[in-house]
């Protein structure tokens, strides 16, 4: 296309002065002006003139869009949209007033040992230790310093490929960490993964193809294979969005729930998912999105899906009790198991939401558990992303 080489190495001059981090390929560490990839156009290209031509391929490219550098996936969970309205809608803080929107390594250093500059969002030295000669896998303490629910499903679960000594970027690409040119609102959107059991599990693969057995016949082309092969996700419940308000952090109701995976229709297949529970001036909200935790068995039981006791709850009294507080213990039953999420699920499933009653800006380390109590079981927004609930016929198979 006439322009096209021009238009590359114009791209790829102004890159130079600010990528001594990516000289083994070619690089912008953050998004340039020059560095710019049109959302319209494929990975790999760039936009000339409002046409897409052949450009650079790699971070030089890519990173500028992706949602590590963006990280816009909790924005887009905040905020919502007009048909499934965020958690704004009840708070009217903006997300770029609350200290979640500046993500950051646990540590509150970068992988090369810097430290985190509140005013620059990702660069190449978050996940590289040497960014001018980034050779090698990134280690895995790097990427749970900021992926931390991965971190916590680690003490709470086991996991086959981790026994196996398998780690985070055996599994995920670099067209992941490093995006693929495109703008993404979330990791969930059509494009923004390329990672699935099959890219293993597949005839001549790496791992070989799953065993032939009347599950794999059954549910192979209407289930994931997380859906079974995962034992558990994860949730923080019932988060005090006052402390966020306040600049505490993220207190919520300890310990982290696990046990239990929720189950929904994604593309096709069901899927597990999570959910996300918060409160704000005596409002309360959840949000239920697919989630694929890193807590893989070989051998799932049939049992932990059909013979369901929620779906027999269900049959019986149109509701599926999720979490339950008790006052006279000051404790929290629930999740358990796997819930089957019904098309009715906005009445059907049944939380008891908590409030914490001292002070918010106190201290997370400092908070004190005999001060959460009871507030409502009735959520006043609810929101499901990427995802729906399972279909009637569905849930009573599971019976």
């Amino acid at each position: 296309m006439n322009g096209s080489k021009g238009s590359v190495l114009k791209l790829i001059a102004a890159c130079l002065p600010v990528a001594a981090c990516f000289m083994w390929m070619t690089g912008c560490p953050g998004p340039q002006p020059e560095c710019v990839i049109d959302a319209d156009c494929p990975g790999g290209q760039v936009c000339d003139d409002g046409e897409c031509v052949a450009g650079p391929v790699g971070p030089a490219a890519t990173f500028p869009t992706s949602l590590h550098r963006t990280r816009a996936g909790k924005q887009y969970f905040y905020e919502g949209t007009e048909a499934q309205p965020g958690f704004l809608t009840l708070t009217g803080v903006a997300y770029d007033a609350l200290a979640c929107s500046n993500c950051h390594p646990s540590s509150n250093l970068r992988a090369d040992g810097t430290a985190w500059d509140a005013t620059v969002g990702a660069t190449c030295a978050d996940c590289h230790a040497d960014p001018a000669n980034p050779t090698g896998d990134v280690a895995d303490a790097v990427c749970l310093g900021c992926h931390s629910r991965q971190g916590a499903e680690q003490d709470v679960m086991s996991d086959v490929h981790r026994d196996l000594g398998y780690g985070c970027v055996d599994c995920h690409s670099a067209l992941e960490m490093h995006g693929d040119g495109r703008a993404y609102n979330s990791l969930f959107e059509a494009g923004a993964m390329d990672t699935k059991c099959e890219n293993c599990h597949i005839e001549d693969g790496q791992a070989g193809a799953p065993p032939t057995n009347s599950a794999h016949t059954i549910h192979a082309n209407t289930v994931e294979c997380s859906a079974c092969h995962v034992q558990s996700v994860i949730t923080c419940y019932n988060c005090h969005f006052e402390s966020e308000v306040a600049g505490a952090g993220k207190r919520f109701f300890s310990p982290p729930r696990t046990g239990f995976k929720f189950l929904v229709n994604r593309n096709g297949k069901v899927n597990t998912a999570t959910f996300q529970a918060l409160v704000y001036e005596g409002q309360t909200f959840y949000v239920i999105a697919p989630y694929y935790a890193h807590g893989i068995t070989a051998s799932p039981r049939c049992d932990s899906c059909h013979n369901n006791a929620a779906a027999q709850e269900y049959a019986v009294t149109g509701v599926m009790t999720v979490t339950q507080w008790d006052a006279a213990t000051g404790t929290l039953t629930g999740p358990t198991g796997t819930i089957p999420v019904p098309p009715d699920w906005i009445t059907a499933l049944r939380f008891d939401f908590l409030d914490y009653t001292g002070d918010p800006a106190t201290p997370i380390a400092e908070t004190d558990p005999t001060l959460w109590q009871f507030l409502k079981t009735e959520a006043d927004l609810t929101q499901m992303l990427f995802a729906e609930p399972l279909t009637q016929e569905q849930i009573e198979r599971l019976e």
